[in-house]
């Protein structure tokens, strides 16, 4: 499908509805078509997360090859297809003749692909649902990785979740990239936890308290392609600090309540104009601060503090409170264990209750060794919908955070704000969708000013 296409197919009909006349592949069996039993890997996205998802994805099957690659900026795409070959030789790169380039190019080397290959998308996540539906709903059956999040707004949020229908009626085999419910120490001690091992869960706590994200300028670029290599920095490539970055131990707490969120309130944006280094802050849109308070339907709440400041007294963890302790888990937790008492900082003199008794594993791995071990034995795999309901969970967080209003879930879910309004249509020559004000400094959420939309 063309662009235009696919969106007038997506607001007319509803990708959701047209799944229900896809004839249903989920009991085909889906050995690769090729002769040699081959996957190929079609790679959209080569930055510093996107290097290490093709590695892994390599890693996870010796009957693989990356085949196909695209990028927005070319050199970038030639130089990671040649560290990958300096990684895993010339014998598992095939991509020579099909390295594209621009914001269009993924739609190129998913081309390339035939029925049982794998496309990894490791772009800015502004652009995931689209990067999804193309290959969601290609006439070809194309396994897809999808890193986290799945969108940066409701709107986009509900275009992926449209395509996904369509690849669970396509039996296409989905991974997303929550690798923190693939580390075996992790799921164990959540696993422990709702089996009660903590007693009753009364609350949870997100927390990442740490420096900024350092802007990297780049000399004769234009603002958009300053943004797309600053992704983290900026709201409508990365969703933001709260959607990006506290993504993981959002889902895990979620995951040890066993339930999402109905509401939020909070506040947050900037206290401080400068970096540590002298940089005005105005350059980009990093919050500094946040602290948000999760409602569930049962009373209990979930917090979440974060803070992006330098020189500042720092934590990285998920922290589970019940009746018979706290849990220490998640992102930023080397090995998660239940402890007595309710101190979440300093736990080396305090007594463990439980510990989980798995070995060790790399997540990063682990997540791409499901996949493939699902595309090679025809087991169904879909990961999508606990990766989207983290997300609508972290959206609804930055929203009563950026707003500073009592937000319920359905009034995020109502929201028709899209970060991107042109994404479909953005190229590399493209003016940047990021709002400035009068003086050319980028906007901010305000609390008590901006609103819901």
């Amino acid at each position: 499908m063309s662009s235009v296409s696919r969106r007038s197919f997506l607001k007319s009909s509803g990708l959701v509805a047209a799944a229900a006349s896809i004839p249903s592949f989920a009991s085909s069996p889906r050995v690769h078509a090729a002769e040699n039993n081959k996957i190929k890997i079609a790679w959209i996205g080569c930055g510093g997360r996107g290097n290490g998802a093709i590695r892994q994805a390599l890693n996870a099957d010796p009957n693989t090859e990356l085949y196909a690659v695209a990028d927005a900026f070319e050199k970038r795409a030639y130089d990671a297809v040649q560290g990958v070959t300096d990684t895993h030789g010339e014998d598992r790169v095939n991509c020579k003749d099909r390295i594209f380039h621009d914001l269009n190019g993924y739609r190129d080397a998913i081309d390339c692909l035939d029925d049982g290959d794998v496309v990894v998308l490791t772009t800015p996540q502004g652009f995931r649902p689209i990067t999804f539906e193309y290959a969601a709903t290609h006439k070809k059956r194309i396994n897809i990785f999808a890193e986290k999040p799945l969108g940066v707004d409701i709107p986009g949020l509900k275009r992926l979740a449209a395509a996904n229908e369509v690849a669970k009626q396509k039996g296409i085999q989905v991974g997303v990239g929550l690798n923190n419910r693939h580390y075996f120490r992790t799921e164990e001690t959540v696993n422990a936890i709702r089996d009660g091992k903590l007693g009753d869960v009364l609350t949870t706590w997100v927390y990442r308290l740490q420096g900024p994200h350092m802007l990297n300028l780049h000399e004769g670029y234009t603002d958009l392609q300053n943004e797309i290599s600053n992704i983290f920095c900026f709201d409508w490539t990365s969703g933001g600090f709260i959607v990006d970055a506290l993504i993981h131990n959002i889902d895990i707490c979620c995951w040890s309540m066993d339930d999402y969120p109905i509401a939020a309130f909070g506040s947050g944006g900037r206290i401080c104009n400068k970096h540590d280094q002298g940089q005005r802050r105005m350059q980009d849109q990093l919050i500094d601060c946040g602290a948000i308070e999760f409602i569930f339907k049962d009373g209990r709440r979930m917090n979440l503090h974060t803070r992006t400041i330098p020189n500042c007294w720092g934590m990285f963890q998920a922290n589970v409170q019940g009746t018979k302790g706290c849990a220490q888990v998640g992102e930023g937790v080397g090995d998660p264990a239940i402890y007595e008492g309710t101190e979440m900082r300093d736990v080396r003199n305090r007594k463990i209750l439980w510990k989980p008794e798995s070995e060790s594993n790399d997540s990063y791995q682990t997540e791409h060794n499901l996949l493939f071990d699902a595309i090679r034995n025809n087991k169904p795999w879909n990961e999508v919908q606990y990766a989207i309901d983290a997300t609508r969970t972290a959206i609804l967080g930055r929203t009563a955070m950026e707003t500073g209003d009592y937000v319920t879930m359905d009034d995020v879910m109502n929201s028709t704000r899209e970060l991107v309004p042109n994404i479909d249509d953005l190229r590399l020559d493209s003016p940047s969708p990021a709002a400035r004000d009068e003086n050319g400094n980028y906007e901010i959420g305000e609390p008590g000013v901006t609103k819901l939309v």
